[in-house]
């Protein structure tokens, strides 16, 4: 009987250890368009004959596997099939979790095979300071998954935010702007097949590859090994942004020696059919190679680039707009010829080179390294002239009412406001608002008899194209290791070092006929009678006993370095028990900045050259996540963080192009945030509601420009800035009938300031500042996003792969930039002046009194509109034949060619400035403010193979 229990006991010892060897894998297969379950998809282990089916939940299960590396394939009709490469342990299941589809075509989130209805540069018409481009459509937020696409023809920011606040990675490192913190998207614009590979989070939500802000994170991955295998071909034609796209790529998958590579290529070219001017002539390229080394090791090479050349628009005053004919006049444009050309051309080509190694060091623990180099040129176009007034079109001088700008009640005359009259009837006989070209190479032939010991018969051009410069050399390290505990605990740390060194300078790109340019400062020409004070290279001239003779190709102006450095270290960690899901996030770095200057500016000997001081911070970041799951249908989740991040370099320096002046009043952002989010998860209706409060305090700006009324180029440079961003945001997706669903969102937020800035304004030459002065706009509105917007659409997916798609979109309470001067004591001392002096008479007259209030509140008062509606639509096919794919899909925009929609503006910063007749002082007024407009009905084809 002893023999037989022990006999017994030896043979489930055995059992048990022949079972602890044994192994298997276990996960959720959901669609990358809201992450949910899918039913049926085909499981498979080819190497194992091993087949399972995923339930109604999207769960599968794989058990009693040998320990090894396995092939684990995914199969869907209608998603694009997926491998992973799963490494199995001797006692564990392997939970992969989500595992992720791609759908084959769109779903409810209208989400086109390529997502390329918007792309963005950085410029003030079309820009990386937009938070979420449309390309994030793809996101696993419902809200998001529909509001950051169908909301982008309105350069809509999710919650209000910039762009600097939402972090964007490419295979694991931030790539946000070193000197401004906007999004890089422009990096990579038309590499689409490359960067659809995305793990996107929102609002305040932490990542395992980052603890992010308060707009959410995205990480694109772009390695070889999760470029999608086989061969894809497109081409696409549209109106919008260019005519011509096409696009090859290639995915070999991972190899069975352990390689994989991926290439992509593409090109833009054309222009639109609506403004003058706009055109791309753009290719991007990218390369991958990855190589697994046994089951645990992991080395990847990336490298990729955009260079572009694109042709850019500018904003105009209505009045320029109604003598135009249209809302789509671009005042960078002329005829040179009797060709059409753009003096505003923005000429970009900064390559990206990554290194990623991967280290499993356990089942449990991986450990992730990435490495970057970032380095090319970016330039910008402008005309520039050295003598004579403004030549572009639309200056006010030139414009038929711009007499009206010294219009002031009371005091200018019926005789001379009817001369204003009869005087704008005869300037719009003659406008014609283009630049004249033909003029420049004209007078560009002027032979400067002033320097002809030194150039001889040599002509000295007056007006030329320069290309200002930002060229990056931007060099980053990121480390982090992961490690999963028992009981569903997880934490993630890393650290993160980034070296930028960014060199600032202009540079002579077109003569316009002319030999040279003589680089002086024509202002301080104007204004110093000594001639070394005129000096843009003042060492130069001491030197050669003359100002620099800048030709096509040489640098003149100015010429300066940013250099920044900045290190953080950070932890993640989360846990999950029950419903229970509890996540702490935490980071402490450090931030130096500061302007070297490679040129002695005349006006500024003392100033100018060498390094300015050293700016240090400190910044951290405290974050914590709650999250309840009351069932698979319901759940809450409530976020909060708090943080401090470095100004920007763009903030730091009051003219950096000239000194190195910090800007006063700087300090260290200040961000805290809360959110609250209900998701609803049925089969007839999934939604996702949420709640948001965020205040930013002490954030800094610096607009530079000329200023008529001290006739100078001036630094308008504020600081105290703060904010408040609260709001609502509501998705919604409710399937109908037989593969139609209804889906929609709405964004209403409030976006105000809450603080009256402090500012100081210096101009460029004088070494002091002239004015200091309060910019009154507390409770006026945060400028540019839509601060309530509605979708409602119809998502069609039916049969034979067909799908379609309409969309009824609403804006509202978009408010106009502002010219911050307007809001100061010192531009409405005049009417305050008026108001104080009536209150101090025995008996004060209230017209007087009201008039003057009047005028100050219309001299401050914010423009709003809105109010617009537009409707869109799309339609697309995949046809399967073998082994082949072939799909189209076509998008139409502002079906209703409503062309007088504001998508964006500006008050310019120039004031007038007027001698009041009864007492002497000057009163300032306004300059019409300029606009942005939507182009009308637009389109985008897009037909691709893909096998």
């Amino acid at each position: 009987m002893k023999l037989k229990a022990l006999l017994f006991l030896m043979l489930a010892a055995v059992s048990f250890v022949s079972y602890a060897q044994q192994g298997g894998v276990r996960g959720t297969v959901v669609s990358r368009n809201g992450r949910v379950a899918l039913s049926n998809v085909e499981v498979k282990i080819e190497s194992l004959g091993l087949t399972a089916t995923t339930d109604n939940d999207g769960r599968f299960q794989f058990e009693s596997l040998p320990a090894g590396s396995y092939r684990v394939q995914f199969t869907t009709p209608d998603f694009e099939p997926l491998e992973l490469l799963v490494r199995v342990g001797t006692d564990h299941v392997q939970d992969l979790k989500q595992v992720i589809l791609v759908p084959g075509n769109p779903s409810y989130g209208g989400f086109l095979d390529d997502a390329v209805f918007a792309e963005f540069d950085s410029d003030s018409s079309s820009s990386d300071s937009q938070a979420l481009p449309s390309s994030l459509s793809a996101s696993k937020d419902l809200f998001n998954n529909i509001a950051s696409y169908r909301f982008s023809e309105m350069r809509f920011n999710v919650r209000g935010y910039d762009s600097q606040f939402s972090d964007i990675y490419l295979n694991g490192i931030r790539f946000n702007d070193a000197l401004t913190g906007y999004g890089p998207w422009s990096l990579w614009s038309g590499l689409n097949d490359a960067t659809r590979n995305q793990e996107n989070h929102t609002g305040l939500e932490m990542a395992d590859f980052g603890i992010g802000g308060i707009g959410g994170l995205t990480n694109i991955n772009a390695r070889a090994s999760q470029f999608r295998k086989g061969f894809r071909v497109s081409v696409s034609n549209a109106n919008q942004m260019y005519r011509f796209r096409a696009m090859i790529s290639y995915g070999s998958g991972q190899l069975d020696n352990g390689w994989s590579y991926a290439i992509s290529l593409s090109t833009r070219q054309g222009g639109n059919g609506y403004v003058d001017g706009i055109y791309y002539n753009s290719y991007a390229y990218f390369a991958s190679v990855e190589k697994l080394f046994g089951d645990n090791h992991r080395l990847a090479l990336t490298f990729l680039a955009s260079p572009t050349e694109r042709g850019a628009q500018q904003a105009s005053t209505d009045e320029a707009y109604a003598l135009f004919g249209n809302n789509y006049y671009n005042p960078n444009v002329g005829y040179q010829a009797g060709k059409l050309r753009n003096s505003r051309v923005r000429n970009t080509h900064e390559p990206i080179a990554m290194l990623n190694y991967t280290w499993d060091i356990s089942e449990n623990t991986r450990l992730n390294a990435a490495t970057s180099l970032r380095f090319g040129k970016n330039g910008y176009s402008a005309l520039t002239w050295n003598g004579g007034s403004d030549p572009r079109g639309d200056y006010y001088r030139y414009m038929p009412l711009s007499d009206m700008t010294q219009y002031v009640p009371g005091t200018t005359t019926d005789q001379t406001y009817y001369y204003y009259l009869q005087s704008a009837v005869q300037g719009a006989r003659v406008w014609d608002g283009m630049l004249k070209f033909d003029d420049f190479y004209h007078m560009n032939q002027y032979v400067d008899t002033e320097l002809t010991d030194l150039m001889g018969d040599s002509r000295r051009s007056n007006y030329m194209i320069e290309e200002r410069h930002t060229d990056q050399l931007d060099y980053n390290l990121a480390v982090n290791v992961q490690h999963n505990m028992r009981n569903n605990m997880k934490i993630v740390g890393g650290a993160n070092l980034r070296v930028n060194r960014t060199n600032y300078y202009s540079q002579v790109k077109d003569l316009l006929g002319g030999d040279y340019w003589y680089d002086i400062d024509k202002f301080a020409e104007r204004d110093m009678a000594s001639e070394t004070a005129y000096q843009n290279d003042l060492d130069y001239y001491w030197s050669t006993g003359h100002a620099r003779i800048a030709r096509e190709g040489d640098m003149y102006g100015y010429y300066y370095r940013a250099h920044l450095l900045e290190s953080e270290a950070w932890a993640n960690y989360s846990w999950a028990v029950g419903g229970f899901s509890l996540g702490v996030a935490g980071s402490v770095g450090y931030s130096q900045m500061y302007r070297e200057g490679m040129w002695r500016k005349g006006l500024f000997p003392d100033n100018s050259k060498g390094d300015s001081k050293k700016l240090d911070y400190l910044t951290y970041e405290g974050k914590l996540s709650l999250g309840y799951k009351f069932s698979g249908a319901h759940s809450l989740e409530a976020n909060a963080v708090i943080l401090q991040q470095a100004p920007k370099f763009n903030t730091a320096f009051v003219s950096p192009r000239t000194r190195n002046n910090v800007t006063p009043g700087l300090k260290a952002e200040k961000v805290f945030g809360v959110d609250l989010t209900y998701n609803l998860n049925l089969p007839y209706i999934k939604a996702r509601l949420s709640g948001y409060y965020t205040t930013i305090a002490d954030q800094a700006k610096v607009i530079s420009f000329y200023d008529d009324t001290r006739s100078s180029f001036t630094n308008f440079a504020m600081s105290g800035i703060d904010k408040r961003h609260y709001g609502v945001e509501l998705g919604l997706s409710i399937p109908v009938w037989n593969g139609i669903s209804v889906v929609g969102a709405v964004s209403w937020g409030d976006y105000t300031y809450t603080s009256n800035a402090d500012f100081v304004q210096t101009v460029d030459n004088v070494d002091r500042i002239v004015l200091r002065d309060k910019v009154n706009w507390k409770g006026m509105h945060v400028e540019s996003s839509p601060q309530t917007a509605i979708n409602v659409g119809l998502d069609y997916r039916g049969a034979r792969n067909w799908f379609a798609g309409v969309n009824l979109n609403y804006y509202d309470r978009l408010y106009l930039s502002m010219n911050p001067f307007y809001r100061t004591n010192t531009a409405s001392e005049y009417f305050t002046n008026l108001i104080l002096s009536e209150l101090s008479m025995p008996e004060p007259n209230k017209a007087t009194i009201d008039g003057a209030m009047s005028s100050i509140n219309e001299l401050r008062a914010q423009e709003e509109f809105g109010g617009y509606f537009t409707l869109s639509a799309n339609v697309g096919k995949n046809w399967y034949i073998g082994r082949y794919m072939l799909g189209m899909s076509l998008e139409v925009k502002n079906i209703l060619n409503d062309q007088d929609i504001r998508t964006g503006g500006y008050e310019q910063m120039r004031m007038s400035k007027v001698r009041a007749a009864n007492t002497g002082d000057y009163v300032f007024g306004r300059f019409p403010s300029k606009y942005f407009y939507m182009l009308g009905t637009t389109y985008f084809l897009n037909v691709y193979l893909r096998f």
